[in-house]
Order: C-alpha cells, then sequence, then structure tokens
C-alpha cells in the first residue's frame, strides 16, 4: 500500500531541513572565523596590551610588560590556600608544560597571581609553585594594585568569611593575627603574546587538549 504523500514528505524533508539548518549556521559563524578554535580558546584580535600590569614575582622581582616580552605567558589567577580549583589547574598546566615539544617550553611561561595577596607573600608563593615544576611563577601585589588589573582583565573575585577551625586549603593553615577567610574565583586562563598582550582566554581550564595545541602553534611560529 502507499504511504500517504504528507508522510513521505515528511520523511524526506526532516534530512534537508537538518541539512540547510547546518549550512545556515556555518554561514552565520564565517564571520567569527579564526577568534574561537573548537575546544579552543578564545583569540583577541588585534592582541590587546596590558595597561594595568605590574606585579612582583616570588622572589620580589618586578613584573611588567617589559619583564614578560619575549615569550608567551598563561596566567591563572588562584591562591595558595584554594582547596580544590587552584591545585587541580595548576596540576593540569604542568601537565601541558610537560607535554610541549622541548624546543618550544622556553618559550612559554606559567604563572599564578595571587587573588589573596594579604595571605600569599612572594615566599609563600615559591614554596607553592615550586609543587608544580621548574618554570613556574608565583605573582602578587597589594590590593590596591593588583584590583585594577582584575578588572582590566574581567576577573571575578569576592572574599568570604570561613568558620573558626574550618580547613582552609591546600596545605593551608590560618596565619597568627589573620581572620579565617577564603576566596572564590574565575577560573579562566589568559594568555599573553611576547609582546605582553593579552592574545587569548580559555574560560575552561580543563581542555589540557585544547591549550597544548593552540600553545604549540603559537610559540611555534617565527
Amino acid at each position: 500500500m502507499r504511504q500517504p504523500r504528507h508522510w513521505a514528505c515528511g520523511v524526506y524533508r526532516r534530512p534537508l531541513l537538518a541539512l540547510f539548518g547546518a549550512l545556515l549556521a556555518a554561514l552565520l559563524l564565517l564571520p567569527l572565523a579564526g577568534l574561537a578554535a573548537p575546544g579552543g580558546g578564545t583569540v583577541i584580535t588585534p592582541p590587546r596590551p596590558i595597561a594595568t600590569l605590574s606585579l612582583v614575582d616570588q622572589q620580589g622581582a618586578p613584573i611588567t610588560p617589559s619583564t614578560l616580552s619575549g615569550r608567551w605567558t598563561v596566567l591563572f589567577f588562584g591562591f595558595t590556600h584554594c582547596p580544590d580549583v587552584c591545585p587541580t589547574t595548576l596540576a593540569r598546566l604542568a601537565g601541558v608544560q610537560r607535554q610541549l615539544p622541548e624546543a618550544l617550553r622556553p618559550k612559554v611561561r606559567f604563572m599564578l597571581v595571587s587573588v589573596d595577596p594579604m595571605r600569599d607573600t612572594p615566599q609563600r608563593l615559591a614554596q607553592y609553585v615550586g609543587q608544580f615544576g621548574q618554570g613556574f611563577v608565583g605573582a602578587t601585589a597589594p590590593l590596591g594594585e593588583l584590583a585594577p588589573l582584575l578588572r582590566e582583565l574581567g576577573v571575578s573575585y569576592a572574599y568570604t568569611a570561613q568558620p573558626a577551625g574550618e580547613h582552609a586549603g591546600h596545605g593551608a593553615h590560618a596565619d597568627h593575627g589573620t581572620p579565617a577567610y577564603t576566596v572564590t574565583h574565575s577560573e579562566t586562563l589568559y594568555v599573553l603574546d611576547p609582546q605582553a598582550r593579552l592574545h587569548a582566554v580559555f574560560t575552561d581550564p580543563k581542555d589540557d587538549y585544547a591549550l597544548l595545541r593552540d600553545l604549540s602553534a603559537w610559540a611555534n611560529q617565527p
């Protein structure tokens, strides 16, 4: 028995509509080509200079756009008392560093910028970042100098008091005379190019493959 005409049309129309929808979506996304790689970071075009970058590293040496020039820099904003997100993200970044081709490793640095400068002294940062690999940099600045950088990059953070005696984080302890608190913060990774300009943003720090792929491609450029 011949099937009703409208049923047959429905069967054959659906694949055509799906194909048309896919083509239309691809055309709409064409203007964004080159800005966002599939499963990767969002590239800033053109790269954006950072106006408020003034930090010190774990040795007390200044960090400015001029001191960062010549290498790619991956910035992660966190703190040493962080119980989970920060050590997990830094361990992932250490894995990415190990997987970079050996010739490219000197061209890429990984930096933890503390959002808890009241507790994260250069000495504490030195002990902390040293657990994740050679070449990891810890950076800090007084909150009044750090806040403009956080605003410029759109880093979200907030301080929350903790009940007395609550564990404060990875290898943490309540510092003498310092109220117990934690810091909630965004997990975004920021990639600076060798001119210390904002080149790309990774909103998913768990996408190790995409970060490794993109860093390898960028660092391999002449």
